[in-house]
């Protein structure tokens, strides 16, 4: 590897958890030597990229990496940098991609990326669908504490296919199931007969709105490894999304 490389995986160890760190901690979750890190990290502090505490020992993000982050933001809004992300999981897999948002107890479809299987399925922009019924739907819910899921939807639930959930109370046991799994969503027959997806729910930190993302596909026409293959996808890009959130705290899950 490069020092490059070195560097890299060293900056991606801080978070919003975790915005100072050791250099020791730095080598135990990185691997890198301590005679190179020590040379990255000074490379690193001198150019404004790291800050270092020397009372506590802790390198902290510096304002060169605060400086490009702006320069980022401006590019770059949060819809605009998540459709990209769909985009380019759609071309991976020739699924169909999604970015949705709440209007109530439905959603609204804001952008498609059409897949390129030949069986692929697609809804065009601005077309609604129940949140309760779609993969995506119930991953932007689980953001959301349950007395808001409450608040949003009714009971009884009308009906979309004889799969989705029919009750709020089951709306609310497959929201704790996403929770507990990490975020990710599957649906199978929920929406449309014989169309299946993987979702996810993201929140725009500057914003606060939550986002839905789903990847779409014909359920005779897919394998389990492929379907296995996109939900991973939907996954390191939930994980990405969310490092940009401040922690949120306090929420109400009851």
């Amino acid at each position: 590897m490069s020092a490059l490389d070195d560097a890299i995986d060293m900056l991606a160890c801080f978070s919003f958890a975790q915005t100072g760190l050791t250099q020791a901690d730095l080598l135990r979750r990185t691997g890198v030597p301590k005679a190179t890190a020590s040379r990255v990290l000074r490379t690193l502090r001198d150019r404004g990229v790291l800050d270092y505490d020397p009372e506590r020992r802790l390198y902290s993000v510096g304002v060169r990496l605060f400086e490009l982050g702006q320069i980022y933001r401006r590019n770059h809004d949060f819809l605009s940098a998540l459709a990209a992300r769909v985009d380019a999981i759609s071309r991976e897999t020739g699924m169909t991609g999604y970015v949705t948002v709440f209007d109530g107890a439905e959603l609204v479809i804001l952008r498609m990326s059409q897949g390129s299987h030949p069986l692929a399925i697609f809804t065009p922009p601005g077309a609604r669908v129940p949140c309760w019924s779609t993969s995506n739907g119930r991953a932007m819910l689980a953001l959301l504490g349950d007395a808001e899921i409450r608040d949003r939807l009714p009971d009884p639930l009308p009906r979309v296919t004889e799969a989705a959930p029919a009750t709020l109370a089951a709306v609310l046991g497959r929201v704790a199931a996403i929770r507990r799994a990490g975020g990710v969503e599957s649906s199978r027959h929920e929406t449309l007969e014989g169309v299946g997806s993987e979702g996810v729910g993201v929140r725009d930190p500057a914003s606060g709105e939550i986002f839905g993302v789903a990847i779409s596909y014909p359920d005779a026409a897919i394998s389990e490894e492929e379907r296995l293959g996109i939900a991973g996808r939907l996954r390191g890009l939930r994980r990405d999304f969310a490092r940009l959130e401040e922690p949120m705290t306090g929420r109400d899950a009851g």
